[in-house]
């Protein structure tokens, strides 16, 4: 699977996640977008999927097959081979003698280059941040070292001030340290609990590895918009996710004192820091709308919450099952065939089939007594006759006189 085939099933896939949270955001736990936006980096970073007969796909190819067989015209094949027809995927590099010429096309060339500009933007701001973050001296005061024990985690957390932000954020995977504002008023500690909290559960969640694996997949599918709109909405949904759960650990009493919390931090938001946590983000009339609307999940919209878990990865993230074409065919009679040029010889062949059995395939179909050929491992088939010189010649005179008769009678 291609980059642009990956790309394309996920930006499938990202419509129908949006779709679902455009519809059921107020409605379902938070931690069910984070899943389904973890189902879409899979998509987007591993180059291969799951057949599924409850595929989208799989219904699309049915839909396919039942066009075809009603316009279907079978063109027939010369006993000499057939000569460029179709674009048989890398056969080009069999034939002839020598190696071969590796090209790079321009569209690759874009495309690494666009890569590359996107890496280099996020190196080099998270670079630039880190530097500065090292100036952070550590707290000492007796509230965050009674926070640090009450919360003991496996990594080692550290909880430092800094004159260059506005606003807490965190960083770090395995040595996570949360950032405060020199500023930070040690004296209201229902607010400083608030923060910590906040901070604690991305610690908690490897957001911050979440953060990484959404901006390699925005570096791999920079040209696709709808990556984009994935990266944005993932992020906000990280955080929404843990306004979630600080209102859930305060009780939904507290959730106007915590809503003022983040109005008060939107106030002084820091300027772009991608890769860290930040606890004041853009979309704050979204986090404010999400806290005063959360309640309570009840057993309907937890089962919702699974079948949508369950549902849309099943039928999005999954390619088309195609074993049902061939599972009627003997599997020793499965072979690949070269169809470009002419003449070629039986070791010419069997050399191919060896080196080349993904490229194209054939079959002879019981059935019809017939052969038939695929160029995309058994997802699309055509069925071939074979002719003689004035067989064909023969049947194209009479395709002549068919298509003459519809014309005149047309």
């Amino acid at each position: 699977m291609d980059i642009l085939q990956m790309s394309l099933l996920g930006a499938v896939l990202i419509s129908a996640v949006v779709i679902v949270r455009a519809l059921t955001l107020h409605k379902l736990p938070k931690k069910t977008f984070l899943v389904l936006w973890g189902v879409v980096i899979c998509r987007l970073l591993i180059p291969f999927s799951i057949p599924s007969r409850f595929s989208f796909y799989t219904g699309i190819d049915m839909l396919k097959r039942a066009v075809a067989e009603t316009t279907a015209f079978t063109a027939p094949v010369k006993t000499t081979g057939i000569s460029n027809m179709g674009a048989a995927p890398d056969l080009e590099h069999t034939i002839g003698i020598g190696a071969s010429v590796v090209s790079v096309s321009p569209v690759t060339v874009i495309w690494l280059a666009g890569m590359c500009a996107c890496a280099l933007f996020f190196i080099v701001a998270y670079i630039k941040c880190r530097r500065e973050f090292q100036t952070a001296l550590p707290v000492t005061n007796n509230f965050a070292a009674l926070w640090l024990r009450e919360h003991p985690m496996r990594r080692t957390v550290q909880i430092k001030q800094s004159d260059k932000i506005k606003a807490p954020l965190t960083y770090g995977i395995f040595r996570p340290v949360v950032l405060l504002p020199k500023t930070t008023d040690w004296t209201d500690e229902t607010r400083l609990r608030h923060i910590l909290t906040h901070e604690f559960v991305h610690i908690r969640r490897f957001d911050a590895l979440t953060k990484l694996l959404l901006a390699s997949a925005l570096c791999i599918h920079w040209f696709n918009p709808l990556v984009w709109l994935m990266y944005v909405l993932a992020n906000r949904d990280l955080e929404l996710s843990c306004d979630e759960t600080v209102v859930q650990t305060f009780g939904e009493t507290m959730k106007s004192a915590y809503a003022m919390t983040l109005i008060g931090l939107e106030e002084r938001k820091n300027r772009l820091t991608p890769l860290c946590n930040n606890f004041s983000q853009n979309a704050i009339e979204e986090r404010i709308v999400s806290i005063m609307k959360m309640k309570k999940t009840s057993v309907i919209g937890m089962m919702l919450a699974l079948a949508l878990v369950i549902g849309v990865p099943a039928v999005f993230a999954t390619s088309a099952n195609t074993a049902g074409q061939t599972d009627n065919q003997d599997p020793s009679t499965r072979r690949l065939v070269l169809l470009r040029g002419a003449n070629i010889d039986t070791q010419t062949v069997d050399h191919l089939i060896t080196t080349h059995d993904h490229h194209a395939m054939s079959i002879f179909d019981q059935a019809t007594g017939k052969d038939r050929i695929s160029w995309d491992e058994g997802k699309t088939w055509m069925t071939v006759e074979w002719y003689s010189y004035d067989e064909y010649k023969t049947w194209l005179e009479q395709e002549k006189e068919k298509l003459q008769a519809v014309v005149d009678y047309e």
